[in-house]
């Protein structure tokens, strides 16, 4: 089985790189299923599906779920762009002899914005931008190294009027090697049926002003193949390193080196690089954990995102072990 997994996230990694070189741009929905609001897996630069464990798996490896041992919480707060701020909790707990069950509930509102239909300076009515994502997931071991996960989300939009929603799922796993701690997985995430059409009607100016329907768009299915390993481990510090390729179906593919070194296993120092992305370069990020201080599970996560154009993000997040 070793050997199998090997050659198959070797060919995961290759045959996308045959792939067309132009990206899709704006031919996907539910955008909202593409922000990972982990703050450790964003420290990393995104390099984080082999190494991604607790309730906040979800976001980016559901199968690293398997790695709770009785039960944990995060909530995490995302200012994102365009005065839009995002919202999410995930819990996870684990049932004795069956695996680990999880959920989230993830949603962002933007401010209130003044109509224009037909009026310059405004109509005097306001609308605003809602999207919602809840979630169910299971993760199990089928072996002492193998994990494996899945997800079932439904996906909601709504701008103004209009709205639309959708059931997307995930599917993970982690292997882990054997040697020097280190994990290959892979993932496939947002895959399912096309996200339905927006509710109402538009007028195409391009096209006679002709009033036509919405029409279905895909949803964001993104592929994650990851490997990771602690070249340096002592009594006081561990290293671990991360190389991740992204194939997204409305991008070109992504390649993320990430980094993570823990002191006396309390504190974390990540960062990470990423290649062929539109805008982002790089990532920072901190880590705290509250065993060895307050004798509680406690963590705080916090991420700093590096934009060339678009405003820099920063995420935080705390979680509980229990």
């Amino acid at each position: 089985m070793k050997t199998t997994l090997i050659i198959l996230f070797v060919m995961c990694l290759v045959l996308p790189l045959g792939a067309q070189q132009f990206g899709q741009v704006g031919t996907s929905g539910a955008q909202i299923l593409k922000i990972n609001l982990d703050p450790r897996a964003s420290g990393l630069g995104y390099a984080a599906t082999s190494v991604v464990h607790g309730a906040a798996a979800v976001y980016t490896n559901v199968a690293g779920l398997d790695r709770v041992t009785t039960g944990d919480v995060a909530f995490s707060y995302t200012p994102w762009f365009a005065g839009i701020n995002i919202g999410s909790v995930v819990a996870a707990y684990r049932l004795p002899g069956i695996g680990v069950v999880g959920i989230q509930a993830t949603g962002f509102s933007a401010s209130e914005e003044i109509t224009t239909i037909a009026q310059e300076n405004g109509t005097g009515q306001t609308y605003a931008i809602q999207n919602t994502v809840v979630g169910v997931s299971f993760a199990r071991a089928l072996t002492d190294r193998l994990a494996l996960g899945v997800q079932a989300k439904y996906v909601s939009e709504s701008y103004y009027s209009h709205t639309a929603s959708g059931i997307a799922f995930d599917i993970g796993s982690q292997y882990d090697i054997g040697m020097s701690n280190a994990c290959i997985a892979l993932t496939l995430q947002n895959f399912g049926p096309n996200l339905s059409a927006l509710s109402g009607t538009y007028s195409d100016y391009s096209d006679n002003n002709i009033v036509k329907p919405f029409n279905a768009v895909p949803l964001p299915v993104t592929f994650r193949a990851s490997f990771s390993l602690e070249p340096l481990v002592s009594d006081f510090y561990r290293l671990r390193v991360i190389a991740d390729l992204v194939h997204p179906n409305d991008n070109l593919e992504h390649y993320t080196l990430g980094g993570e070194l823990w002191l006396a296993d309390i504190a974390a120092l990540r960062g990470g690089a990423m290649f062929n992305y539109d805008d982002e370069s790089f990532a920072l990020g901190l880590g705290l954990r509250g065993d060895k201080i307050l004798g509680q599970r406690v963590r705080i996560d916090y991420s700093f995102e590096k934009f060339s154009i678009l405003p820099n993000i920063h995420k935080i997040a705390v979680g509980f072990g229990f």
